[in-house]
């Protein structure tokens, strides 16, 4: 046995005589010869970027755990005497421990160079938005879907937004993510996913950060489209008081408080305004909560649309069509349908719409059909933005509360069921809210005027 054998190799055997370290050590071996393959992987290369920066960390680790449990083992087996094969005398003097020295320094100073960056990379892996919407690919692949489309806030990671500052936020998010992981191996996690308001950050915490609330944003033109089923369009446009509104929730100095039926926030049972008024209704409140921008903005970044508003919002953009005979109703009834899965609608909805104009109106199917195919491709589209029945996930699932038009919305709390002890309610006049120019209309004279 050459001599460089003798003082530099043998102390690697020496630590692994018990099977279990030599497992350890070849899981550190092999973690570190992936981790070096897979240098440079993106972290938006899905299940790669899983194996990379949160499978190999793992393997590292709990092969440097198994390393000392296997020599704890081994030195209960043999004599002290044998243990490690050291020598009677430590002393800096002797030869055999200053080799040993030496190894243990240079393999401690490996390790803490490739632990550190594996560790470093998985935190920064876990924080990304691809590592959020793909790891736990069916239960978060609608709310991932529904961000990436999400206009500005697609561009804001979702840690920003659920996890908020501090070491604090951090390590609860971490436990939340365990038990998170927990319930999706065990199946047992919710279908759709709820948003529960207990875990939800505060807007000071996170559309503050961007958002000024004491930013007077005026008046803005809001405009919505519908057709009939002559394919006719009709308008409605309002100019939206935003300022007046943002003022009157959360103005300076201003705090309202509310007490809701349930985590739903549905049904509202009592609202508060600090040095104001009370107003109370019928029935006890589950849920309390201090109103901010989260509790009308809702859905700012995972938003899901009705039906309706989806095929209106396609036919005014000249996605769908809009002098096809019908064509609001016939799409109307193809994506109403419950199919039991994605691969099913696929299937289906094209030549679900063509069947209903060959059984409704054959003529207009010989006339348009060329159309009527290219449409199919496009409901389809819309029902899978929309729609994922493994997640019990449909149109209206998630209404949107900014509003009163997809859902109650400013109704939770505008409405005569709460009231002061007095009798008062709170405003119902449209006009404190917007002006209205028409609401489907013809040929909008007011939006003809601003050339729209």
């Amino acid at each position: 046995m050459g001599r460089f054998t003798r003082r530099w190799i043998l102390p690697v055997f020496y630590l692994t005589d018990h099977w279990i370290s030599r497992v350890g050590l070849w899981l550190v071996m092999s973690a570190v010869v992936l981790w070096i393959f897979l240098t440079g992987a993106s972290e938006a290369s899905g299940y790669l970027g899983i194996l990379q920066f949160v499978a190999l960390p793992v393997l590292f680790f709990a092969g440097l755990g198994l390393v000392p449990l296997g020599i704890a083992l081994q030195r209960r087996r043999e004599a002290p005497d044998h243990h490690l094969h050291l020598p009677e005398r430590v002393e800096w003097g002797n030869r055999r421990v200053q080799r040993l020295v030496v190894f243990l320094a240079v393999a401690t100073g490996f390790n803490v160079v490739v632990g550190g960056a594996l560790s470093y990379r998985t935190v920064r892996y876990m924080e990304s938005t691809n590592f959020c919407g793909t790891a736990c690919h069916q239960v978060m692949g609608p709310e991932y879907a529904a961000y990436l489309v999400g206009g500005a806030h697609a561009q804001v990671r979702c840690v920003d937004c659920h996890v908020g500052e501090g070491a604090g936020a951090k390590i609860a998010a971490k436990w939340n993510g365990t038990r998170q992981l927990v319930l999706l191996l065990t199946n047992r996690y919710s279908r759709p996913v709820p948003s529960p308001p207990h875990a939800l950050k505060t807007s000071a915490e996170t559309c503050e950060n961007c958002h000024n609330r004491e930013h007077d944003y005026g008046n803005r033109l809001w405009r919505q489209s519908r057709f009939d089923d002559a394919g006719e369009r009709l308008e409605t446009a309002l100019v939206m008081k935003v300022g007046r509104i943002h003022g009157a929730h959360l103005g300076k100095g201003r705090r309202i408080v509310y007490r809701a039926a349930d985590r739903q926030r549905k049904t509202m049972v009592a609202v508060r305004v600090e040095h104001g008024d009370e107003y109370g209704g019928a029935g006890t409140g589950a849920f309390e909560r201090e109103m901010d921008c989260l509790d009308c903005h809702n859905r700012p970044a995972h938003a899901f649309e009705t039906a309706e508003r989806a095929v209106d919002r396609e036919m005014a953009a000249g996605a769908l069509p809009q002098r096809v005979p019908r064509f609001r109703r016939a799409a109307l009834a193809v994506l109403g349908k419950a199919y039991p899965s994605r691969e099913a609608a696929a299937e289906q909805i094209p030549a679900a719409l063509l069947a209903y104009y060959k059984q409704n109106a054959p003529d207009a199917m010989v006339l348009h059909r060329t159309e009527l195919e290219r449409a199919g491709q496009r409901l389809l589209a819309l029902y899978q933005q929309n729609v994922y029945p493994e997640m019990k996930l449909t149109w209206g699932s998630y209404p949107q509360h900014n509003g009163h038009t997809d859902s109650p919305g400013c109704f939770r709390c505008h409405n005569e069921e709460l009231k002061t002890k007095s009798g008062k309610t709170m405003t119902q006049d449209c006009e404190s809210c917007h002006k209205v120019w028409g609401v489907e209309e013809k040929n909008l004279a007011a939006l003809r005027e601003l050339g729209g």
